[in-house]
């Protein structure tokens, strides 16, 4: 009878087992599927040509603050335009890159990504290489690294992501899920390359992906975690993509300009930084951060 009892337990592990794998291989290309239509549908997908892109990018340098515990100091803001030939796989990001710290320098150049290459025209380092010394105009060939980590961001932030997926299911897998806020995202596995795995977790509610997750390294932390996280889907042409607009109060753009694009993208949040000019960062940073953790805090709420 105990080895009967023992067999039976046995075979409902293994059991539970296979039925367990089965369920997330399965539910992880229904995920997917289901993510495709909440986006607008594969044909609507397919028919992406171009991607153009306009972004203001902010970095701050969380290991640097002057005392434990400290405001992490403002390193750089940077103008970013993009375009992207879906069909031939390439992106062309035009970079204007100020940089605050850790002294104040500006660096204006370009980067082409292809599947295969990538390529720097510009000056983008004050670390040159031999390349970019002996070029003229300057220009250099991106390391494998650098082109590597351009891809899989060109990736994992391309609305398009999906559909690739999609197209590629035996490289979709399922995974636990990834709980945030104490929300359960039902979550896949993408190996979107040899060296490249992708951890696409999803809301429950829209079927939209939520953020996606990469097992990354840190000089000081170790392995860490890397979310690229979304929010605030919106309609572009039967598309949905995430839109933030933050701008300053006294911002020579003006803000009712801003808010006139926000208003374009329906249900858009618009925030307008007190005592501000064009850089916010510099003219008012309390209330640019505080504006910036109520944002994500309401995201991963929703999320």
């Amino acid at each position: 009878m105990k080895r009967a009892a023992t067999t039976l337990a046995l075979s409902l592990i293994v059991s539970m087992i296979v039925v367990a794998c089965a369920s997330m291989s399965g539910g992880g290309r229904d995920l997917v599927a289901r993510g495709v239509q909440a986006q607008g549908g594969p044909e609507a997908l397919a028919a992406v040509r171009t991607i153009s892109q306009k972004a203001t990018v902010r970095y701050w340098e969380p290991e640097q603050s002057a005392v434990a515990g400290g405001e992490m100091p403002f390193a750089n803001e940077s103008a970013l335009e993009m375009v992207t030939d879906v069909s031939a796989r390439s992106s062309r990001l035009d970079w204007v890159r100020k940089l605050e710290y850790p002294a104040p320098r500006t660096f204006t150049f370009s980067e082409i990504v292809t599947a295969e290459a990538g390529y720097v025209a510009g000056i983008d380092s004050a670390g040159r290489n031999k390349q970019s010394q002996e070029s003229n105009p300057p220009a250099h060939s991106m390391s494998g690294l650098r082109l590597a980590a351009s891809q899989r961001e060109l990736l994992r932030t391309s609305p398009l992501l999906l559909l690739e997926m999609s197209k590629n299911p035996d490289r979709v897998t399922g995974a636990p899920d990834i709980t945030v806020g104490g929300v359960r995202h039902p979550t896949v596995a993408y190996q979107a390359s040899e060296q490249q795995l992708l951890l696409v977790a999803f809301d429950p509610a829209t079927g939209l992906p939520a953020r996606v997750r990469t097992l990354d390294y840190d000089n000081i932390w170790g392995d860490v975690n890397y979310d690229v996280v979304y929010a605030d889907w919106k309609d572009i042409a039967g598309i949905k993509v995430p839109t933030l607009f933050v701008t300053g109060e006294f911002d020579e753009a003006t803000p009712s300009s801003t808010e006139r694009f926000s208003r374009l993208v329906a249900g858009a949040e618009f925030k307008v930084i007190p005592g501000a000019a064009h850089a916010t960062e510099s003219d008012n940073p309390d209330a640019l951060m505080r504006t910036v953790r109520d944002f994500i805090r309401r995201v991963e709420g929703r999320n």
